[in-house]
């Protein structure tokens, strides 16, 4: 694994020849901005902007990334939660990661960013809004290219990548079917894929939060994280209480259930990963979590059947599908 002494500092207003390189044939770099044909894509800050900074992912995503910058970063919070959450997934080992260029599609504030930079990768990190912060997190690592463009209508050229990575996002565009197709043409024949959703099962469809999701996503955002932050103290303190039952009795088996299932705030305390913050931050991430489910206007799990019927018509490389614990992950077959 690298050791982060590699992450070299770059000019704050230049775009990377390297992410440039990447480009489909008809963009030319003209001075501030992209052009082809009659389209012209500015870059600010070093980002080239294919999109305007308003979308469906304005006022939830963007709301997240001002007022929880820093709360995902593994350096900021301490331990590996993000590390040991991507290997976990992946199942690769970290010197699969080494030396390879990243398409990131979908990047955040760049807490898996940076992880991918910590295994020695480069990345291109590509996302609809709030791409400035996830830059601002990466110090101007000069490893870190970031694009502020649509993961359904990325610029790049095919079979181009050595990793196409999508961690947490899939479910949120609006055509998850299509975003899968899109971004899985851009990995090279020989290259590697890790996709994750939220996974479509009777389990996971009837969580509290798609009982709420048809009234908060009509909310305003500002006013839903208010009132979170209003009730996410008391739930937290009602979820902490069920959960104190022994698990591997009838009784603390029916309260786990009920505080994770039935009471609509995300408790980290019992987490894995989570047992060295304190109580505020675990309110920190109870609201961020919480808003995170309750605010995007786009969350469609996707089947694991969904999943393997569309990469089997992407992929040639072998690849493996899991649906486990509400999620399923694609990620390429890797020989150890």
């Amino acid at each position: 694994m690298s050791s982060t002494s590699h992450m070299k500092t770059h000019n704050s207003n230049v775009c990377p020849d390297w992410l440039l390189r990447q480009l489909t044939e008809d963009w030319e770099h003209d001075g501030g901005q992209l052009r082809s044909g009659n389209r012209t894509v500015p870059i600010i800050g070093g980002i080239p902007r294919f999109v305007a900074d308003e979308s469906y992912s304005r006022g939830n995503f963007s709301k997240l990334r001002d007022e929880f910058p820093k709360l995902q970063l593994d350096n900021v919070a301490g331990g590996k939660l993000r590390m040991d959450t991507i290997l976990d997934r992946t199942r690769w080992d970290p010197s699969v990661f080494q030396d390879k260029l990243v398409l990131e599609c979908g990047c955040g504030a760049g807490p898996d960013t940076q992880i991918l930079r910590h295994l020695g990768s480069r990345v291109i990190a590509a996302d609809l809004a709030g791409v400035d912060t996830a830059r601002a997190n990466l110090a101007g690592d000069e490893g870190a290219a970031f694009l502020q463009a649509s993961i359904v209508d990325l610029p790049f050229k095919k079979a181009s990548f050595d990793i196409v990575f999508c961690h947490r996002v899939l479910q949120h565009t609006p055509n998850p079917d299509e975003t899968l197709q899109h971004i899985l043409q851009f990995v090279k024949p020989d290259g590697l894929v890790f996709v994750h959703s939220y996974a479509r099962t009777i389990q996971q469809m009837m969580h509290w939060k798609y009982v709420l999701r048809p009234i908060t996503t009509r909310m305003d955002p500002d006013r839903l994280l208010k009132c979170l932050r209003w009730t996410t103290p008391p739930l937290l303190g009602l979820s902490t209480a069920l959960r104190k039952a022994p698990p591997e009795q009838y009784l603390g088996k029916l309260l786990m259930l009920l505080s994770q299932n039935i009471i609509p705030v995300y408790n980290r305390r019992f987490a894995r990963g989570y047992g060295h913050m304190d109580s505020e931050t675990l309110k920190e991430h109870a609201i961020h979590d919480t808003f995170d489910a309750l605010s995007p206007k786009h969350d469609h799990p996707m089947s694991a059947k969904r999943m393997r019927e569309i990469a089997s018509t992407c992929l040639n490389q072998p690849f493996e599908i899991e649906e486990r614990g509400g999620i399923t992950l694609l990620r390429s077959k890797v020989q150890s």
